[in-house]
């Protein structure tokens, strides 16, 4: 079922792994930002895994992520923000 909130979290994971690509750029100054961001969206990692599995049953990744849509939309804010801070700092090397 396709909701606002999973749209929010597609863009937070499009702009995390945009990042995590170029994450060699990011300055020490912003290690710690960049960790916490990465800390926060960890709910949302694919290779979470499954605690409980029955054979012959279907099994879901469990929803982990306790937030609500404004979380979500301050989330991706936060993640545009960090990755104009990069794009900055590499235009100015």
């Amino acid at each position: 079922m396709f909701n606002k909130n999973m749209l929010l979290i597609g863009q937070v994971l499009q702009i995390r792994d945009k990042i995590f690509a170029k994450r060699h750029c990011i300055p020490s100054s912003l290690k710690k930002e960049w960790t916490g961001l990465l800390e926060m969206t960890s709910s949302f990692d694919a290779s979470n895994t499954v605690n409980q599995a029955v054979k012959g049953r279907q099994t879901t990744k469990p929803e982990t992520y306790k937030g609500n849509s404004v979380d979500l939309a301050q989330l991706v804010a936060s993640f545009k923000k960090f990755e104009s801070k990069i794009s900055r700092n590499r235009s100015a090397h």
